[in-house]
């Protein structure tokens, strides 16, 4: 299992132009945020310095639109290897189906924490740059947890639904559509409280807010503490609901009950994906 997780590694890392395409796709948000709705959202909260609130809310958006598009990026090779028929001569060896998936998702686990640190890091020293914000180290290791977490999250999504995917063509239209939908769930392009009531329930069955707000949680909180104090406290609760840094369903919800809710999302997708292998399995071995 070790062996073939290392070689899924290496098929994506050696791929120049695959590392590049992944950063260029987890990046389109964040430039589509830069030229086209910073001043928009920034006209809208008429605080002193909004920058500072608004690149780490930008930044947890955006690690959580990476976490999807760059995992489904590496399952895309399960399909590649499933069209061409060596996934089915993986079956005809003494390896268990289940540690061959087992592989594809281990390998897409960490691609995905590995992506999610590198444009974190990208996003930060542009906007060190920029608008001289830094990189809150006090939250340093939750954050890298929380990118851990979501790397296991979305893989195990986007396993589940490359089960029923046989066609590289068909994976490469699915994850347009996803990482489509991602910008919107994750509260990037439009902030969760501008959205319509009901887009904002629809939103809630996903991870995607949850795990945005996670990130913009723990990147967010220094800023705020600075900003919303004493009488200010309402202010900050109103402005932290509409931008998605809390999520409320009968309350807002702590930092452990945002983790305990994609904990669960995790466990469903696991379990669904090890429900459907069998279906995976059978697409792989019909092509013998």
């Amino acid at each position: 299992m070790l062996a073939f997780t290392k070689r899924n590694l290496t098929l994506y890392f050696g791929n120049r132009a695959t590392v590049f395409f992944s950063i260029l796709g987890a990046l389109i948000a964040f430039i589509l945020y830069l030229v086209f709705l910073r001043n928009t959202v920034i006209s809208s909260i008429p605080i002193p310095n909004v920058s500072a609130v608004l690149d780490p809310w930008l930044i947890g958006g955006t690690l959580t639109i990476v976490a999807i598009t760059t995992s489904q990026i590496a399952l895309s090779q399960m399909i590649m290897d499933r069209q061409q028929g060596r996934l089915a001569d993986f079956i005809m060896t003494a390896t268990p189906y289940w540690q061959i998936q087992g592989a594809y998702l281990l390998g897409a686990v960490l691609i995905s924490f590995m992506m999610q640190i590198l444009v974190g890091i990208i996003m930060y020293a542009y906007f060190g740059l920029v608008d001289g914000i830094a990189i809150p180290w006090s939250v340093l290791p939750q954050v890298v947890l929380t990118a851990l977490l979501s790397s296991g999250v979305w893989t195990a999504f986007n396993l589940l639904i490359f089960s029923f995917v046989e066609k590289a063509t068909t994976a490469s239209q699915l994850s347009t559509i996803v990482g489509t939908a991602a910008g919107f769930f994750a509260g990037v392009y439009i902030p969760i409280g501008g959205m319509p009531a009901f887009a904002q329930t629809i939103s809630k069955f996903t991870p995607a807010p949850y795990n945005s707000a996670l990130f913009r949680q723990l990147l967010m909180d220094p800023v705020l503490n600075q900003k919303f104090s004493g009488h200010l406290t309402g202010a900050r609760a109103t402005l932290t609901q509409h931008l998605g840094v809390t999520i409320a369903l009968q309350q807002d919800l702590a930092n452990w009950q945002v983790v305990s809710v994609l904990m669960g999302f995790l466990a469903v997708f696991v379990i669904l994906a090890l429900i459907f292998s069998k279906h995976s399995r059978l697409a792989a071995v019909s092509r013998v």
